[in-house]
């Protein structure tokens, strides 16, 4: 693959990773899984992506986070839902995949919301495969409960990979286990009770030889596992947490790729950018107007900001407008890399040699 398709990707892992929240944080994450990847974060995933998925092959996303769950276990947070229901509309209309979410059985009207204004139809598993084989256009997909108690996860995970054959998973922004089995929010809190145990997915999955990638932005995520000396390191509460545990926040369980962002759903359109890019299809990545409506969407359906605790259509302190400007950026990175002289038609022509990079 050209060297110039990864420059444009590691422009897109560079305004991704934007330190605008100023948590102080995500650099050292990013150069931590650069150098675990050793190629631009988001050329793996979307690389990853094309090899695994093809029309009609089901890829699971899942996201959620259960924010403030000492006060209640029905609060769910912005940052995660609108990210993978929008790298899903750009994987299902590039690659032809069928997206399914999982995530707590609370947040499912949320995800549900959110997937519409992305674009979706929400309907169960068996009719969005449907979907995928009608003569007449139907972008269909179906969000299912994944179990908080980990005995459960086992068994979930391994019923879906019977029944549905899934050729990858991606995490988005969802919380995974330390060394003791404990899952914590940024400020070093034990939240294991009310998270869906994902990483039990994640590693039966990987047994199966299923591509896995994790997104995330403050260490404490599924997938962080693989850079989890870095986040002893550089996150507060990595090492040593407020909860009896004492063992930090660092994850232990690593997906095959790893994507750091500044905002998680960022990292999700910066996935969705590349693969936009490198299959020519620049239309693919949503527009701004799409980014406020599912953010708005999303916010009704009662998501939070995490940072200033408001339902308000922002993410992690972030407001709608500067979440809408980022796509504005990626799109013009792509539109110009798509351009009768740019670097996706080099990537056209070279075909089969994505695998060779």
């Amino acid at each position: 693959m050209s060297i110039r398709i990864q420059e444009l990707a590691r422009d897109i892992d560079h305004l991704i990773n934007l330190d605008m929240n100023r948590r102080g944080v995500i650099r050292q994450l990013y150069s931590a899984a650069q150098a675990r990847i050793a190629q631009p974060l988001v050329f793996a995933a979307a690389k990853a992506l094309s090899r695994a998925l093809s029309p009609k092959s089901v890829v699971f996303i899942a996201t959620g986070w259960l924010d403030r769950p000492w006060v209640t276990p029905k609060i769910g947070e912005l940052d995660g839902p609108p990210g993978a229901a929008l790298l899903a509309r750009s994987i299902h209309q590039i690659l032809g995949a069928v997206p399914i979410f999982l995530i707590e059985e609370e947040l499912i009207p949320a995800m549900t919301a959110t997937a519409i204004a992305a674009g979706f139809a929400v309907l169960p598993p068996e009719q969005a495969l449907k979907a995928a084989e009608s003569v007449a256009p139907l972008h269909a997909t179906s969000v299912l409960n994944f179990p908080t108690d980990i005995d459960q996860a086992q068994t979930r995970a391994k019923e879906l990979l019977s029944q549905y054959h899934p050729k990858a998973l991606i995490v988005t922004e969802k919380g995974s286990a330390n060394s003791k089995g404990v899952i914590h929010n940024a400020r070093g809190m034990d939240t294991t009770a009310c998270m869906a145990k994902i990483d039990e997915a994640v590693k039966i999955f990987q047994e199966a030889n299923i591509v896995t990638i994790g997104v995330g932005d403050g260490g404490n995520e599924v997938g962080m596992g693989l850079i989890k000396d870095a986040v002893r390191e550089a996150v507060p509460y990595g090492a040593k947490c407020v909860c009896p545990c004492q063992a930090g926040l660092a994850p232990e369980v690593a997906t095959d790729v790893l994507v750091t962002a500044s905002v998680s759903n960022w990292g999700c359109y910066g996935i969705a950018a590349c693969l936009a890019a490198l299959h020519n299809q620049p239309g693919a990545l949503h527009d701004e107007t799409m980014e406020r409506r599912t953010l708005r969407e999303a916010a009704d359906s009662g998501l939070i900001d995490g940072n200033t605790g408001f339902i308000d259509p922002g993410a992690d302190g972030i407001p709608a407008s500067s979440h809408a400007a980022i796509i504005t950026l990626l799109r013009q990175l792509i539109a110009n890399a798509v351009s009768p002289s740019g670097l996706a038609l080099e990537a056209e022509k070279q075909g089969s040699r994505l695998d060779s990079s």
